[in-house]
């Protein structure tokens, strides 16, 4: 069963599967973990339009995978970065026991 195959999978494999990160979402991951970028640095180095890179990441927003700061300079702009990654292992342990719990609830 490849929900349980941990073999050859490292730690950043593991949180892109318990969150089922779609392959941008993973690569826009990558692109942000510990630097702050706009939308559109983000779409020029994912190579993908401002709408599809806002729509992939709102849906980590939502996974409380990363963050939204709001900066100015003459206008109000928001950059994006990763939580912490020790903070995204503890979240990701966390889902993962709570699924375990559900599991359990639904197979007794």
């Amino acid at each position: 069963m490849s929900v349980l195959d941990l073999e050859d999978k490292d730690s950043d494999e593991i949180v892109f599967e318990t969150f089922q990160l779609n392959d941008l979402q993973r690569e826009i991951f990558r692109v942000l973990r510990e630097q702050q970028l706009t939308v559109k640095q983000i779409g020029n180095e994912v190579n993908r339009s401002r709408s599809t890179v806002q729509r992939a990441l709102q849906e980590m927003l939502d996974k409380d995978l990363i963050l939204r700061e709001g900066k100015t300079e003459k206008t109000v702009y928001y950059v994006y970065t990763t939580l912490p990654w020790d903070d995204i292992k503890e979240l990701t342990r966390q889902t993962i026991s709570e699924w375990y719990e559900e599991v359990d609830r639904k197979l007794s």
